[in-house]
């Protein structure tokens, strides 16, 4: 299996305060990492590590043949921490996953343009096309970031809390949609809802300052215990485990 990224006794950390520690992991082409673990545990701050977007202070990020993830991953951002009030049409949105982190004012190829509106399609948003993004529901806006880290076509699709702000039927058609996403590419998820990606994701990476890998979908309380990971796991479906703690 390819390597797409490969994470070496990283360690960050804020104002002197260490968030994460010590970290290793592997992400392969096709694997579905659930990222679990409790509020400031460094789930969000592994992602971003990753996404290049904060100062290692020791260790590696290493993607195996490139210098860097740029063209390679596709990410999906908590919704709260972005400003709808930035007069951006939903097309305009999409398009910007071609060059993250970089200004809108360029210019896109026909193919970049055709690109966008096929994932457009595809999610069955194509009709938002021209609307502003401030004036979108929770679930719409869910599915235009979801385009805007597709739209490149990436290796790897890194979502962090998804199911944030979404309705249901939305949440189910995301999962199903990242079930089928996952034969083509990667993908790490981090989410609360252990229970509901336990039927989705492959393996799980409990992260509590320091990462603790698990080769399966299904965990014990007593894994969780022994990977210092304080959460409450409640499984659903077919998984043979409904464990519920408290701590």
């Amino acid at each position: 299996m390819e390597k797409l990224v490969e994470i070496k006794n990283l360690t960050v950390a804020y104002e002197n305060q260490v968030v994460l520690e010590n970290v290793d992991l592997e992400i392969n082409d096709l694997d579905f990492l659930g990222v679990i673990g409790p509020n400031g545990g460094g789930k969000t701050t592994l992602l971003k590590a990753i996404l290049g977007l904060v100062k290692i202070q020791n260790g590696q990020v290493i993607f195996p043949g490139h210098t860097s993830g740029v063209g390679i991953v596709g990410y999906l951002p908590q919704l709260q921490k972005i400003d709808f009030k930035f007069p951006i049409t939903v097309f305009d949105v999409v398009r910007s996953g071609f060059v993250p982190g970089k200004s809108l004012m360029v210019r896109f190829s026909k193919e970049e343009n055709k690109r966008a509106d096929q994932v457009l399609e595809e999610m069955g948003i194509a009709h938002l096309r021209r609307k502003p993004v401030g004036e979108l529901s929770g679930g719409q806006m869910q599915r235009v970031f979801l385009c805007r880290a597709l739209v490149s076509s990436p290796r790897l699709l890194i979502l962090d809390e998804p199911n944030t702000y979404v309705d249901n039927k939305f949440e189910s058609e995301l999962y199903e949609r990242l079930r089928e996403l996952n034969k083509e590419m990667a993908i790490v998820l981090v989410s609360h809802d252990v229970g509901t990606i336990a039927s989705y994701v492959k393996t799980i990476a409990c992260v509590n300052r320091n990462l603790y890998y698990h080769p399966s979908n299904i965990i014990t309380a007593e894994q969780l215990t022994s990977y210092n990971c304080p959460i409450q796991l409640i499984t659903h479906g077919e998984i043979p485990h409904t464990v519920l703690h408290t701590h």
